[in-house]
């Protein structure tokens, strides 16, 4: 009995072995160009875009399944018909600050594609700008502005 649990042991060491070499035959994947993090400083009303770049260093075309923003305020846009072996393509996340409350803020947004999944985070600070009242004379009020960052 000990001799079939010891040969039983050692296959399934053995077959655990080349199955993790079988899975590992194509390293590569989707790797973010530069940081997976961008600072925002904006004002209320903004929209901030933040485009991040991802190369593709596999043999194979990668697909992205989804983007899962933390928040409705996040919306996106990526490349839907996937990004070829060997190219560079982005991701944009679009931070639509009018609902968010003023302040410091961290938003994410987790990316599944074709190998994995990866984060890219939002870290910033949302200033509320007040109306300027001068006697006499219509108030001077903040006109949003739509603001791009990049990653690199």
């Amino acid at each position: 009995m000990k001799i079939v649990r010891i040969l039983f042991i050692g296959l399934f060491f053995i077959s655990s072995s080349l199955f993790g070499q079988l899975t590992t035959i194509n390293e590569g994947g989707l790797n973010i160009v530069g940081s997976n993090k961008l600072d925002a400083k904006c004002n209320s009303g903004d929209i901030f875009e933040a485009v991040f770049y991802i190369q593709n260093t596999s043999t194979e075309t990668q697909y992205i399944a989804q983007v899962a923003p933390d928040c409705v305020c996040t919306q996106f846009a990526f490349p839907e018909n996937g990004i070829a072996p060997g190219t560079t393509d982005s991701i944009t996340l679009f931070l639509q600050t009018k609902n968010v409350p003023p302040g410091p803020f961290f938003k994410r947004a987790f990316v599944d594609y074709t190998e994995g999944t990866f984060e890219l985070n939002l870290e910033g600070d949302i200033t509320v700008i007040r109306p300027k009242y001068k006697q006499g004379e219509k108030p001077i009020i903040y006109q949003p502005k739509q603001i791009r960052k990049v990653n690199q």
